[in-house]
């Protein structure tokens, strides 16, 4: 009865060996058959070549030149006031975000548009801006800049040193 017992707890936990094992007639049971191989996953579609401009993907509002008229620097002053531009960023100094003097030394115009446009993109795709993110360890928000404001922007960052 041990025995009986023995072999049924063992046949029924998956032990043994099942090139020695029988079915109930007492003939060997047949091989198991591999199953179908799953299907490879397709592969993702090559990465997108980021450049000096930021991920062609995201889009911004061309921008042959920023403008320098005062009219065009005084809107920008009143955008970066009302989006709260100060909070994270200074002329001469790092705060929270990065010192904005010499912003276009160090970034295309079509970059800084993207980075003020679409700034949770820009993480997730742009090298640089993962840079930014990893040094800073703080997000810059989406402030909702359009595109008719982004050029009077610009011409006040640049006018203070950008």
């Amino acid at each position: 009865m041990r025995i009986f017992l023995l072999t049924l707890g063992l046949v029924a936990c998956g032990g043994g060996d099942q090139s020695t094992a029988s079915n109930a007639a007492g003939s060997p049971a047949a091989p198991a058959t591999p199953s179908t191989p799953a299907p490879r996953p397709t592969p993702a579609p090559a990465a997108e070549t980021v450049g000096p401009d930021g991920p062609s993907s995201i889009p911004v509002p061309s921008i042959a030149e920023i403008p320098s008229d005062a009219g065009a620097i005084a809107e920008g002053e009143k955008v970066f006031a009302a989006k709260g531009c100060g909070g994270c960023h200074q002329f001469g100094s790092k705060l929270v975000g990065p010192d904005l003097n010499g912003l276009f030394a160090r970034r295309t115009v079509p970059w800084v548009g993207r980075i003020i446009l679409a700034p949770d993109l820009m993480v997730k795709q742009d090298p640089q801006a993962k840079k930014l993110l990893a040094e800073l360890m703080v997000p810059m928000p989406d402030q909702n800049v359009s595109d008719e404001e982004l050029p009077k922007l610009l011409a006040y960052i640049k006018s203070k040193g950008g």
